[in-house]
This record gives C-alpha cells, sequence and structure tokens, in this order.
C-alpha cells in the first residue's frame, strides 16, 4: 500500500521541480500564494480528498471573507490548479467577478506635465515610457548599446523583475520599437558620451525598481501636479490610447507594444471624453 501523499508535499515538489522554470516574478507571486493561502488550508489534506467540491467550498469561503480582491482569489485558484496537475485539468468553479475598472492612462497633455515636472533621468524614463508605450521593466533593462540613434530605432531585449535583468514577458516582448525624434534626441543628450551600461539606474548601480519609482517619484509628482494618481503603467495605456486616436494600423501598434494580440492590445485603448464627443461628431457628417 503507497504511502498518502498530502497536499503540502506536492506543492513542494512542484515548486522545487516545475516552478523553479517560471520567470521570476510568477515564482515569487506562487510562492507567497502557496506558503499564506493554500498550505493552511490544504497543506493536511491528502491530494485524493481534494476534489471540486471541496475546492468550490474553499473559493466560496474566501469570497464570503471578502478581504481578498477577486483577481487574487483567480489567481490562488490557477496556482491550486497547476499543483494538483491532470486531476484538476477538466475542473472548474464559480470565482468571484472581476471588476471591469477602466485603468488608469496619461492623457498627452497630463504626461507632457509630468515629465516637465520630474527631475533627472525620470524626466527621461517618463518621455521614453510615453513616447514608446515599453512596460518599465523593459526600459529598466535597456542597455544602451540598444538605442539606434541613426534610425530613431529602440531594441527590447530584455526586462528586470526587482534587481535582476529578466527575459522579455513574452516572445512578442523582443521586439524593435520606432521612436519620434524629439524623444530619441532628449535620450542622446542625457546620456552623452555614455557607450554601454543600462540607461538608467539606481544609485547603488542596480536596475530600477517599479514599486520604488511609483511610491518615490511618480505619485508624488501626480499629487503635487493635482492629477489623479498613476503608476508608470499608466504611460503604456496612454501611448497606446494615442496611437489609436491617430488611426495607427492595429497590427503595428501591437508590433510596437509587445502584445501577442489585438485582443490585448484593444484592453489598452482608452478615449478621452473629449475625443469620444469629436468623433460622434464627425460621425454624423
Amino acid at each position: 500500500m503507497q504511502p498518502i501523499r498530502t497536499f503540502a508535499e506536492e506543492a513542494k515538489w512542484w515548486e522545487e521541480n516545475t516552478l523553479i522554470h517560471h520567470k521570476p516574478s510568477s515564482r515569487n507571486s506562487s510562492h507567497y500564494i502557496i506558503k499564506k493561502h493554500l498550505i493552511p488550508h490544504f497543506g493536511e489534506f491528502a491530494l485524493s480528498d481534494i476534489d471540486k467540491r471541496k475546492a468550490q467550498e474553499w473559493v466560496t469561503v474566501l469570497e464570503k471573507q471578502g478581504t481578498l480582491a477577486p483577481k487574487t482569489v483567480h489567481n490562488m485558484w490557477k496556482v491550486l490548479r497547476l499543483i494538483m496537475g491532470e486531476s484538476f485539468t477538466n475542473v472548474r468553479v464559480k470565482l468571484p467577478s472581476i471588476p471591469e475598472e477602466e485603468q488608469r492612462f496619461f492623457t498627452p497633455e497630463e504626461s507632457k506635465m509630468i515629465i516637465d515636472a520630474a527631475e533627472g533621468q525620470y524626466r527621461i524614463l517618463f518621455a521614453l515610457q510615453f513616447a514608446t508605450g515599453m512596460r518599465f521593466g523593459e526600459a529598466a533593462g535597456l542597455h544602451v548599446d540598444e538605442l539606434d540613434f541613426k534610425e530613431s530605432v529602440i531594441r527590447i531585449r530584455r526586462s528586470t523583475f526587482v534587481h535582476l535583468e529578466v527575459s522579455t514577458k513574452t516572445k512578442a516582448g523582443h521586439r524593435e520599437i520606432d521612436v519620434d525624434p524629439e524623444t530619441i534626441k532628449m535620450v542622446k543628450e542625457y546620456l552623452g558620451d555614455r557607450q554601454s551600461g543600462r540607461v538608467f539606474e539606481s544609485k547603488k548601480g542596480t536596475p530600477l525598481v517599479n514599486g520604488n519609482v511609483n511610491r518615490y517619484v511618480l505619485k508624488p509628482l501626480c499629487k503635487k501636479l493635482k492629477i489623479p494618481i498613476g503608476t508608470t503603467h499608466a504611460f503604456r495605456h496612454g501611448r497606446v490610447s494615442v496611437l489609436q486616436q491617430n488611426s495607427v494600423p492595429g497590427d503595428l501598434i501591437k508590433r510596437w507594444i509587445g502584445h501577442t494580440s489585438l485582443r490585448t492590445t484593444s484592453k489598452y485603448s482608452h478615449f478621452t471624453p473629449e475625443f469620444r464627443k469629436q468623433a460622434a461628431k464627425n460621425g454624423i457628417k
């Protein structure tokens, strides 16, 4: 008779043999979910005793408690399914609905205000993010030799996670972005004679950390300028919105932004009330 294998034992095996192959950001978040939420509830259960019924009861309790965001519960369910493997391949449970809330995006006017008010490397960072729509991690991992000043092109070859340089989020993230002359000139002037190394770094010579930039630089700027708070991701959403409003072909936007599908790109498109009113007015003609 084979010994009973518990969920805790299976979770430990999964972390050591499967999760280790995931990206650092996924490893970090999944480990936290396992330690904080899954082990306390399922740890001593025999794997064979965890079925759809028990999983649904667990999700229902989480929803009733109301202490976790619906998206967090969805992520916890994903990790549970991965650990359970084939036995949960076709298991589906009723999850809490994720509210449809529009992502904060910076308009061109707001971006200009932020860029003008920012100092040092952050002025260049924010300008580059709005001009390209690149992810923060891609900007933090950008190297000087990946800037083609002659062709006004930036080559995205990596991203960052905290202080580590990692691969891009997806294969589509490995790309080239055409940049307007004014922004590329701004970057060139900022770099001066530098020929190598990261474009942006902390005082310790490590990659910039998104959370720190948001907390200590961008959010205080938003408060100072008296505009709604936004994170660096709002530059990315703002860039896609500007491109959409200017009728840039969807496939080109997808390529520049590094999305794998136009469906994802469409979620990054936002239209100001002024633009919608003008579009409605033009549509009558």
